[in-house]
């Protein structure tokens, strides 16, 4: 009987996520992390992936290494240094992130284990290229295809196609990186491979560039244009007349994108949206000014929402032109800012080190080459500073990792250390796929539970009740049961309820401020006859967003004598 190696069923098991998992769709009210399903599939097929790892490095006998993996480790356990500063109290809310960036350092150390030569290597881009075409076939069905009342609930009217996650711009970043991906392969892979392989690479050669200009994403764009700049010189040295029908190809899908957006209806964003990048720009300048109040220890980990707000809404009254903030802002849409606001300055150091290593590793290819491996990453890494797509799309992590892996392995050799330990590697291997995977698939029931709940208007509690995993979606579970909570003391004039409501949103709004649970706590408090106490918080939550008309007199008025207890499900936090 032939013995199966586990590298084969890494690669395979890899192959499954890049081809399934990563495309699984389930409806949910939005949000990031694991309030995107298709994100807790994918930590199940990393958490096998990872305990595979590790079991091969127990036959290895070996711990295989790099110095560019190690300076993640570092960057990583630095990171790790703000959980213990005194302001640190919302630390626990900040921990699913270090997760996801240890779980992710994991998953390249368990690459390095398996030891994929040349070939294996090579493979694993094009199955991430698959993955990618995957997603450019379901995103030219959403923009050509679906029509109103789809399965989906792709808004065709907006028709910016978003493939599997749910917002366009996170879409672009991985069309650009196919782009690259594409353009890379056509150049670097010189083995004597079927024809196909030509017609495909070509294909999406056309197909990520028309999806770009279509998506008419900022970021998207400049990255994709700015990727072909970086790989232009290889290009060139390397076959001029091939890079002509590279370019070609480029062109022809932006030419058809252009005659799509006369003829396919959808938003036509004006030209002058490509220059100013709108409303970002105030949530950077004031980032940065949040960081000049507290440069060495951050606002403390876990507390961006409240503190920014607050900082703010207090701008806003010394600065005039300072627009309003956008309600749920839990990220100022660049990590190294995110970072920098809520630790200080070691973890931005942190960041700023492992990519000076990546840089200094590049230095080590000739200037061409070094550039058009850079342009690999250089999409993500670029929306990393205007968005949060790590958050949003674990396959962007992975696409990622699995690339820095890719070129690190191309540009220098790897370290190999004995290990003897077996049995704590191989319990390691088994537990954490043990954890994760009973976690993620009670996440995703309970996800489904949520959903349709809100989905139903909040009309079927028993949904609720039947969740498995409130830890998964736990603030959406929480303001949920609340709510109904909430509802049924205003209906039976229950003041202990109202005021243990009042109790609870405190709590939560200190942690995650939402509007629902301001409202519902105005409301809450003028049903306990306490007038001025629902006008100061009204007053408060006016400062804090005051394009929201909810707070404004009269419609306070409304609400009460229409008996409303809760806003609607659909407005519940998300992550």
């Amino acid at each position: 009987m032939t013995r199966v190696s586990l590298p084969y069923l890494f690669f395979w098991c890899f192959a499954a996520w890049a081809l399934g998992g990563m495309h699984f769709f389930m409806h949910n009210p939005g949000g990031a992390g694991l309030y995107l399903p298709f994100n807790m599939v994918g930590w199940i097929f990393v958490s096998i992936l990872i305990g595979l790892g590790l079991w091969q490095l127990t036959r290895n006998r070996l711990v295989v290494w790099s110095r560019l993996h190690l300076w993640g480790w570092l960057a990583f356990m630095l990171m790790l240094v703000p959980l213990l500063y005194s302001n640190a109290e919302l630390a626990d809310r900040a921990l699913p992130r270090l997760a996801g960036l240890a779980g992710g350092l994991l998953f390249w150390f368990a690459l390095l284990q398996c030891r994929f030569d040349e070939q294996g290597r090579w493979r694993l881009l094009y199955v991430l290229l698959a993955a990618i075409s995957l997603e450019a076939v379901l995103g030219l069905v959403q923009y050509y295809l679906l029509e109103p009342g789809n399965p989906i609930g792709y808004n065709t009217n907006a028709n910016r196609p978003y493939g599997i996650f749910q917002q366009p711009n996170v879409m672009a970043s991985l069309m650009a990186t196919g782009l690259m991906l594409a353009w890379f392969l056509w150049l670097e892979d010189r083995r004597s491979l079927p024809a196909i392989r030509r017609v495909w690479l070509g294909a999406m050669l056309i197909t990520t560039p028309l999806l770009l200009v279509v998506l008419q994403s900022r970021v998207g764009l400049l990255g994709g244009l700015t990727g072909v700049l970086l790989m232009l010189p290889l290009s060139w040295q390397r076959c001029r007349r091939n890079t002509l029908i590279l370019l070609g190809l480029v062109a022809l899908g932006m030419a058809l994108a252009l005659v799509s957006m006369a003829f396919v209806e959808g938003v036509q964003r004006g030209a002058e949206v490509y220059g100013d990048p709108g409303v970002r720009k105030y949530y950077w300048q004031q980032s940065l000014a949040l960081i000049g109040q507290h440069p060495w220890t951050g606002v403390g980990y876990g507390d961006f929402e409240r503190q920014f707000m607050e900082f703010y809404a207090a701008q806003r009254e010394q600065i005039a032109g300072l627009p309003p903030m956008e309600p749920n802002l839990d990220h100022p849409h660049n990590e190294l800012l995110f970072w920098g606001v809520e630790g200080g300055l070691l973890p931005v150091l942190a960041i700023i080190g492992v990519a000076l290593a990546f840089v200094r590793l590049l230095c080590r290819a000739p200037w061409r080459q070094a550039l058009a491996l850079a342009a690999l990453v250089w999409p993500m890494a670029l929306h990393s500073q205007t968005e949060y797509p790590f958050y949003h799309s674990l396959a962007h992590w992975l696409t990622l990792l699995v690339l820095l892996y890719w070129i690190d392995q191309r540009l220098q050799p790897l370290v190999e250390t004995p290990y003897r330990h077996r049995l704590l590697a191989r319990f390691a291997a088994l537990l954490i796929p043990a954890l994760v995977v009973p976690f993620m698939v009670t996440g995703l029931q309970t996800a489904n539970a949520i959903t349709q709940y809100e989905r139903g208007g909040g009309k079927e509690p028993a949904l609720l009740q039947s969740a498995l995993n409130p830890l998964a979606w736990l603030t959406r579970l929480e303001f949920n049961a609340m709510s109904l909570r909430l509802a049924l003391a205003t209906a039976h004039r229950n003041d202990e309820a109202l005021r243990e409501y009042l109790d609870w949103g405190r709590d939560f709004v200190r942690r995650t401020p939402r509007i629902s649970v301001y409202h519902n706590m105005v409301l809450a408090l003028h049903r306990l006859e306490r007038p001025e106490d629902a006008e100061r918080l009204r007053q408060q939550a006016r400062r804090y967003y005051p394009r929201e008309t909810r707070f404004e007199r009269n419609n306070i008025q409304r609400a009460l004598s229409a008996g409303v207890a809760l806003f609607p499900a659909s407005g519940a936090p998300g992550a």
